[in-house]
């Protein structure tokens, strides 16, 4: 885990996680494949809040889970 602020935009606009990181001079310590995951979890829910399936409330609850996971596993370039 990092002590410098990261800052990740989530929404189905918003640039892949490893483009975010690198522009803020970080990458995610994990094998190719937890990696795709986790933007694919990322992406899973916007589109579930798109679709109405997930509230707003449980939206930002699954990012800021997600967001922890990238804190934990962000290291610097």
């Amino acid at each position: 885990m990092t002590d410098r602020n990261i800052r990740i935009s989530f929404g189905a606009l918003a640039p892949p996680i490893d483009e975010q990181l690198r522009e803020q001079g970080f990458k995610l310590d994990l094998d190719p494949l937890p990696r795709r995951h986790l933007q694919r979890d990322a992406d899973e829910v916007s589109r579930l809040h798109v679709r109405g399936i997930l509230t707003e409330s449980e939206t930002d609850k699954a990012r800021k889970r997600i967001f922890q996971i990238i804190k934990k596993q962000a290291k610097p370039l």
